[in-house]
This record gives structure tokens, sequence and C-alpha cells, in this order.
């Protein structure tokens, strides 16, 4: 009887020992950085705005304040083969210019304020490059960015001459940018990516993806 509760214990030993090996391994578990054929979406806010900051008036006016939110940017990506994804870009900015037009009526020089509503639509094409098989950063998924993007942008009162007036332009901006998605859980990823758009410099958000099982 005492060799059968000595060999019970001992079994009862080995197994809990088992469970949290298993359970240690679990805690550390790696979430692959990039799959083929996963759809990740990004959402992200962008600071350091080309558009607010490098911009030219006329002679008459003084650059004012500028007021508004900071660029929102979302992406859809496609993993088109192993190292390489495809993506959709967007972005939407809305703010606006408060400039100082000057002006000279019968009791001499005086300034008036003038406000300059703007919003800007982007949306562009880029192919991704994931470094991830070269680097071998644990659950990091590093990229670099090479696309183009169309700019459509409204001018609520652009300033012409001695007057204002509705604008809309037509650009078209290189897109390329690097950056990398840091992933708390297999879906889930902290992303942040610096370069040119024209819309920001630097973009921080987090990411999703989705279909997961369908990687070769």
């Amino acid at each position: 009887m005492k060799l059968y509760f000595t060999l019970l214990i001992a079994l009862m030993s080995s197994a809990l020992y088992a469970q949290q090996d298993s359970a240690g391994k679990k805690v550390h578990k790696m979430h692959a950085p990039y799959y083929k054929n996963a759809v990740v979406a990004t959402a992200s806010l962008g600071f350091i705005d080309n558009n607010r900051q490098n911009y030219s008036l006329p002679a008459g006016f003084t650059k004012g304040g500028i007021t508004g939110f900071i660029p929102f940017f979302a992406k859809v990506e496609y993993g088109l083969t192993r190292q390489i994804s495809l993506g959709a870009t967007f972005c939407y900015d809305a703010f606006v210019y408060n400039n100082l037009q000057d002006y000279t009526g019968n009791n001499g020089p005086f300034t008036r304020y003038r406000t300059n509503n703007t919003r800007i639509l982007n949306g562009g094409l880029s192919a991704f490059y994931h470094f991830g098989k070269v680097l071998h950063i644990r659950q990091v998924d590093p990229f670099l960015g090479v696309g183009i993007s169309l700019n459509n942008i409204r001018y609520h009162a652009y300033p012409q001459g001695d007057s204002t007036a509705v604008k809309i332009d037509h650009t078209v901006t290189p897109y390329l940018k690097a950056g990398a998605r840091y992933y708390i859980t297999n879906q889930f990823s902290l992303f942040g990516d610096a370069g040119y758009d024209k819309q920001a410099v630097i973009s921080i958000g987090f990411s999703c993806r989705f279909f997961t099982n369908r990687r070769l």
C-alpha cells in the first residue's frame, strides 16, 4: 500500500510539472509577424503635416495660426506573397488657415482676418516589402512601402490677388514610407510609420489582421 501511494504521488507530481511547463510555453508563444493571403486593416493618426506648414501666400496676406484636427489615415493590405503585400491607402485632413489680409482705407491701413477652411481627401495604391524573414525580430513586422497618391483639396477662401475664392485642386504625390507593426496577439498589433506622402511625416495607430488561416 505504501509503495502504491508513493507511485501515485510521483505520477501526480510529474503531471503537474508537465502542465506548468506547457503553460509557460503558451505565455511565450510567438505570433507570426506576416502571413501570406492575410488581410490587414490599419487606422492611424498623422503628425507633422506638410500641408499646414509648407504653403505660401500672395502679397498683401500674412500667415496666421492654423486650427483643426490632425490627419486620419486608413489602410487595407493583402499579403500577395511571403514578403510582398499590396495596399489601398486613404487619408482625411481638415483644418483652417487663419490668415491676415492688409487693407488701406480712408483712415489708413488696417488688417482683416480671413479664415480659409481646407479639406483634403487622399487615396492611393502602394506595394510593401516585409523584412520579417530577413531580420527575424520576434513579433515585429518591419516594412517599406512605395506607391502613389491622388489628392483632392478644397479651399473655402483661397487667397488670390487682393481677394479670396473657392478653389479645388487635384494633385498627385509619391508615397514612400518605412514602418513596423508589433503584434500583441495574432490579430492585433501596434502600428507606426514615417516617410513622405505630403499628408504627415509620422503616423501612429493600430492594425487588425484577418483570414490568417489562409496562410501558406
